[in-house]
């Protein structure tokens, strides 16, 4: 009796990982959003004197970025491994396109306000980081990963969630607010930063629920 506790106690601590692993990357995005000192649909002449003004604010943003990134494709595996259980090609489909789109996201997330930050600290102009950032815009690789997130992150969690959704292995609520949350998370880019930080609650509350099925 003691052996079979003993031997529990491990694997349920090891659940309870994959579960703050898995749910930790999108959390991470929501506090992003809620840490922001401006609007994602501000203009660069808007945006960037909001970040220069308040500097906390703008580094625990970049924080938040840097968890999502250390976190968000090991949750993403767990999650598609839960969905491959229940359905092999829309389960692999949709770890691969999650991965891929995290990893976008990883690679071309804070460079923009730091770079933005870092002119005007050093005594340029806002008109003068408008013309860094718009000379970033000219480097391929950050563009297409810009470019890439968004087809890639939500079609892949999309597929994850139908996959779960016929392998039952979340309650079927859960399932319907994963496919919710990619309209919120897109909208909440035009409309508040604040909405857009619930959408990516609402992923992290689904992939907190599936990796607890691991």
């Amino acid at each position: 009796m003691t052996t079979s506790t003993e031997q529990a106690v491990p694997g349920t601590r090891s659940r309870h990982l994959l579960v703050l692993v898995s749910l930790l990357g999108p959390a991470a995005m929501a506090g992003w959003a809620l840490a922001l000192p401006y609007q994602l649909s501000d203009e660069p002449a808007a945006w960037i004197p909001k970040l220069v003004a308040d500097p906390g604010r703008a580094q625990l943003a970049m924080w938040m970025l840097l968890l999502f990134a250390l976190t968000a494709a090991a949750g993403a595996v767990v999650v598609g491994l839960v969905a491959r259980r229940a359905s092999r090609r829309l389960g692999t489909a949709g770890m691969i396109l999650t991965l891929a789109g995290f990893g976008a996201l990883s690679f071309s997330g804070a460079g923009y306000d730091a770079a933005a930050a870092a002119t005007v600290r050093a005594g340029l102009d806002v008109p003068t980081a408008e013309r860094v950032l718009a000379q970033l815009g000219t480097f391929q690789a950050p563009t297409v990963g810009t470019a890439l997130f968004v087809p890639a992150m939500f079609l892949g969690v999309a597929l994850l969630a139908v996959a779960l959704w016929r392998g039952r292995a979340i309650p079927r609520w859960a399932c319907v607010l994963l496919l919710a949350a990619i309209p919120v998370v897109l909208v909440g880019g035009y409309v508040a930063t604040a909405v857009n930080a619930l959408g990516w609650l609402l992923i992290a509350l689904g992939f907190g629920l599936a990796a607890r099925s691991i």
